[in-house]
C-alpha cells in the first residue's frame, strides 16, 4: 500500500534542497560577474602596460615588437643566460686545467734539467780526472730522436717531414710545442689544423716524451768513433779507471788492443797514481805494466802436461827480474840486443 506521509515528507525535501540551489546559483552568480568586472580591470591595466612596454620598445628599437613577442624573447633570454652561466662555470673548470696541466709539465721539465745536472756533474769529475778522456753532454741534444718520435705520432696525417723537421729545430720537446702551439701551428703551414687534432690525440705520449741528452766521447780530442778499435779499447780502460769506485780492478791483456805508447802514456801513468788506493790486477805478457806500472807481487805462470806452476815474488827479487826477461823480453840474448840497437839509435 503506498504511503503517502513518505511521498510527502520526500517531496518537502526536494524543495528545501532546490530552494538551496536556487540560493547557491545566486552567490555564484554574484561572484561571477565580480571576477568578469576584476578580469575587464586587469585587461584594461594590462593594456596600458603593454601600451607603455610598445611605446617604450619603438623609442629604443626601430622594428615594432608585440607583448607577445617581448615574452617570448625574454624567456629565450633567461634561457641563455642559464645557458651562458653553466658555459662559464665549464670554462673557469677548464682553465683551472688548463693551468694545472701547465704547472705540472714546467715541474717534470725541471725534474728532467736536475737529472742532466746530476750526470753533467759526475762527468765533469771524469774530466778533472783525465786529460786525455774526456763526456760532453747536451741537454736534450739528440734531434734525431725528438724526429723520429714525432713521426710516428703523427704517421698517417700527411704532413711533411720538412714541416716536423722546422719543429725539431725551432723546440726542444713537445712540452715546449705545447706552451707555444699557436706559433707552431704557424711553422706547419695548411695542415696546421691536422697537427693540432693529431697532438691532442696523442697528447699523453707526447708529453711524456722525454729528449733524449746528447753525449759526445772524445779522446784526444777527437770524436771517439773516429779512432781505431785500439784506441777505443784504451779510452775504455781509462773510464773505467776514473770511476775510481772500485776497490779491485782485474784487467786480462789489454796490451791485445793498446800500442805500448798508449799503454804507458794514458794506463800506466794512471795506474801508477791509483795504486795507493785500488789493488790492480793484470794477466800479461807485455814488461812495461809489471816494471814501470812497478808491480808488488808478480806471478810467472808455467804450464806443463802434468800441472801448471805459479812462481811468486816481489819485482825486486832477483828470480822474478829474470822471469820477466825470459818470458816478456824473450831471454837475456833478446833483450841485450834490442838494448845494443837502441843504444845505437840514441847516438
Amino acid at each position: 500500500m503506498l504511503n503517502y506521509a513518505a511521498v510527502i515528507n520526500g517531496f518537502e525535501h526536494l524543495k528545501t534542497e532546490i530552494a538551496q540551489i536556487e540560493i547557491n546559483k545566486d552567490k555564484l552568480s554574484k561572484e561571477y560577474h565580480q571576477l568578469m568586472a576584476i578580469r575587464e580591470g586587469l585587461s584594461d591595466e594590462f593594456a596600458e602596460v603593454e601600451r607603455k612596454l610598445a611605446s617604450e620598445l619603438k623609442a629604443k628599437t626601430e622594428q615594432p615588437i608585440s607583448s607577445d613577442e617581448f615574452l617570448r624573447l625574454k624567456q629565450k633570454l633567461a634561457k641563455t643566460a642559464q645557458t651562458l652561466g653553466n658555459l662559464e662555470r665549464e670554462n673557469e673548470r677548464r682553465n683551472s686545467a688548463t693551468n694545472l696541466l701547465l704547472r705540472e709539465l714546467d715541474t717534470l721539465d725541471q725534474l728532467y734539467h736536475e737529472e742532466f745536472t746530476l750526470i753533467k756533474t759526475e762527468l765533469d769529475k771524469i774530466k778533472s780526472e783525465s786529460s786525455s778522456f774526456m763526456i760532453d753532454a747536451e741537454y736534450k741534444a739528440d734531434k734525431a730522436d725528438f724526429l723520429k718520435f714525432m713521426k710516428e705520432n703523427f704517421k698517417g696525417s700527411n704532413i711533411r717531414e720538412t714541416n716536423f723537421q722546422k719543429l725539431v729545430d725551432r723546440y726542444s720537446d713537445f712540452i715546449a710545442i705545447h706552451t707555444h702551439l699557436a706559433n707552431a701551428e704557424a711553422l706547419i703551414g695548411n695542415n696546421s689544423q691536422v697537427f693540432v687534432e693529431y697532438f691532442k690525440k696523442n697528447l699523453i705520449s707526447l708529453l711524456t716524451y722525454q729528449t733524449p741528452n746528447r753525449f759526445i766521447i772524445t779522446y784526444h780530442g777527437k770524436v771517439l768513433q773516429q779512432h781505431s778499435i785500439g784506441q777505443r779499447a784504451s779510452a775504455l780502460i781509462l773510464f773505467t779507471l776514473s770511476q775510481q769506485k772500485n776497490d779491485v780492478i782485474i784487467i786480462d791483456q789489454p796490451e791485445d788492443d793498446l800500442d805500448n805508447q798508449t799503454l804507458y802514456e794514458d794506463v800506466i801513468k794512471l795506474l801508477r797514481q791509483m795504486k795507493p788506493n785500488v789493488q790492480f790486477i793484470f794477466a800479461t805478457h807485455n814488461p812495461n805494466i809489471p816494471v814501470l806500472g812497478d808491480a808488488e807481487q808478480i806471478h810467472a805462470c808455467a804450464f806443463t802436461e802434468a800441472c801448471i806452476s805459479i812462481e811468486s815474488g816481489g819485482i825486486d827479487e832477483s828470480a822474478q827480474q829474470e822471469n820477466i826477461v825470459k818470458i816478456m823480453e824473450g831471454g837475456n840474448e833478446a833483450f841485450n840486443r834490442r838494448k845494443e840497437i837502441y843504444q845505437k839509435w840514441k847516438s
